[in-house]
């Protein structure tokens, strides 16, 4: 099928299946938050801004934390390191051409930047739908190599193993060498016709690359050559409608020894034989992200926005928060002895980790929508807004 088509079509399958949700409203209305009384009590240390944000765009624009800095970076360009006690900028770099006027006036071409920082060693990796790939020295933003590659990335890359894997929109899963960026290999997946704006992060482990795909299944390929080693339906397409029937496989493999754990669109969460794709449970909870592992626990946020907690080994549901469905809440990270989790209205949540009970809550600037996951900072997290605030958030004790 033409690109240009297919793109136009996962553009128009993703806006309607959001107009979709808004449309539903009635029948499936987020939670209005309910009172509790909290155990832990959390403050804002500081808060800063970096550029534009995301602007309207979905984007996987997580904050990265290394050594006692904090790297963000906006749609549109920018990249700030942050002090982490502080949030005092050490440094920036801007990737969009021509020179601001101002910060949030920015001018010239977006750069697109769509996923990232991702830090590995002493390199940040940057990449953006324009098709680039970055790497840059951590310690002052500098370029050591930019690749073009054939398609937009929508994820964060995998590095590992002297290689750079990177997951396009179009299907290719492209890996560079991670010295120079040269590219070493290509293989072309399926596509489907109608899938989420979004795409499988790759993961790297002994030797081979595991990625989920647009039509519903888990792939394993050699890193050394790019040749698929096995695959596994992960969701079957069911439903009366084409959006019924999406089945993206979009959250990065969860490798844990030699079991892969991945959850799919209107399909299953599945623990399967990383050698071989043996099938070793599969427990109904749909989901466009994949478990996390905390504790020697698999934590899940449903498409419902339920949070579940499941046993590793088994499958077995322990316990299910439903207390903040279709709020669209970011994965869960570990804070403390709790489990944090924000949503798209701005408010952070706390849960105890162990029965799922809320512990906590605290808001941020109105209307500031929090799309990515939280991420630790020593004993704190750092949170990026939609908007571009950056947060740095200290977890209390309540009286």
């Amino acid at each position: 099928m033409n690109h240009a088509l297919k793109l136009l079509l996962t553009v128009v399958a993703t806006a309607v299946f959001l107009v979709g949700c808004s449309s539903n409203d009635v029948q499936q209305r987020h939670a209005d938050l309910q009172a509790f009384t909290p155990s832990i009590k959390a403050k804002v240390v500081w808060k800063t801004r970096v550029g534009l944000g995301s602007e309207e765009h979905f984007t996987a624009l997580q904050p990265a934390y290394s050594d006692g800095v904090v790297y963000a970076a906006e749609r549109y360009g920018l990249l700030i390191a942050h002090d982490a006690k502080t949030g005092k900028r050490l440094w920036q770099q801007d990737f969009g051409g021509k020179k601001r006027f101002f910060e949030h006036f920015p001018r010239g071409e977006s750069a697109r930047l769509s996923a990232g920082p991702v830090i590995v060693n002493d390199r940040i990796y940057l990449s953006s739908e324009n098709g680039v790939v970055y790497a840059l020295n951590k310690s002052n933003g500098e370029t050591l190599w930019q690749t073009q590659v054939k398609g937009e990335v929508m994820s964060p890359v995998a590095v590992g193993e002297g290689y750079v894997v990177v997951h396009l929109s179009n299907g290719y899963l492209v890996a560079l060498r991670e010295t120079d960026g040269v590219e070493q290999w290509s293989f072309e997946e399926d596509t489907s016709l109608l899938s989420l704006r979004s795409v499988s992060r790759p993961a790297i482990t002994s030797g081979g690359v595991v990625v989920g795909t647009s039509t519903g299944k888990l792939q394993v390929l050699l890193l050394d050559s790019g040749r698929l080693a096995w695959e596994e339906r992960i969701v079957i397409p069911t439903g009366s409608s084409d959006l019924e029937r999406m089945t993206d496989v979009d959250g990065s493999p969860l490798i844990v020894g030699d079991t892969v754990y991945v959850s799919g669109y209107n399909g299953q969460t599945v623990a399967l034989e990383l050698r071989n794709g043996e099938v070793l449970w599969k427990r109904e909870y749909a989901s466009a992200s994949a478990p996390s592992l905390i504790r020697n626990r698999l934590f899940l946020i449903s498409q419902e926005s339920h949070v579940v907690a499941l046993d590793r080994i088994s499958g077995t549901e322990l316990w299910r928060n439903n207390d903040l469905h279709y709020r669209s809440l970011t994965d869960v990270t570990l804070h403390g002895d709790y489990l944090a989790v924000g949503d798209r209205f701005g408010y952070m949540h706390w849960l105890n980790r162990l029965t799922g009970e809320l512990v906590g809550r605290i808001k941020l600037d109105e209307g500031d929508a929090i799309r990515t996951a939280p991420v630790q900072v020593e004993e704190n997290l750092v949170v990026q807004s939609a908007a571009g605030r950056l947060y740095l958030i200290k977890q209390l004790e309540a009286n």
